[in-house]
């Protein structure tokens, strides 16, 4: 028996799901099936994600210069690093450009 997608479900068709589940968690009934759960994970991952930023990187010698596209954004550029939620990514040449 195939179950609708999440995305596919219309805001009543969750909304029924969602109570059936209320309803057999009150008689007892804890079990979640499986590929719901996995689809309500990730659509909370979804929803939690934003935009993407889009980093333009030009290469000036042995330079690295990257711009993103939108400076409001959490990401932080300076030199040849990127700061992201607490991580830092630096990049590097490994192969000098032609001149």
């Amino acid at each position: 028996m195939s179950e609708p997608r999440l995305s596919d479900m219309s805001e009543t068709e969750f909304d029924a799901m969602i109570e059936g589940y209320i309803e057999r968690i009150t008689d007892g009934d804890r079990e979640l099936e499986a590929d719901v759960l996995v689809d309500l994970l990730l659509e909370r991952i979804a929803a939690r994600a934003e935009a993407p930023v889009m980093l333009a990187i030009d290469v000036h010698g042995d330079q690295l210069v990257i711009t993103p596209d939108n400076p409001g954004t959490d990401i932080v550029v300076r030199g040849n690093e990127i700061l992201i939620d607490g991580r830092r990514l630096v990049l590097r040449l490994v192969h000098q450009p032609a001149s």
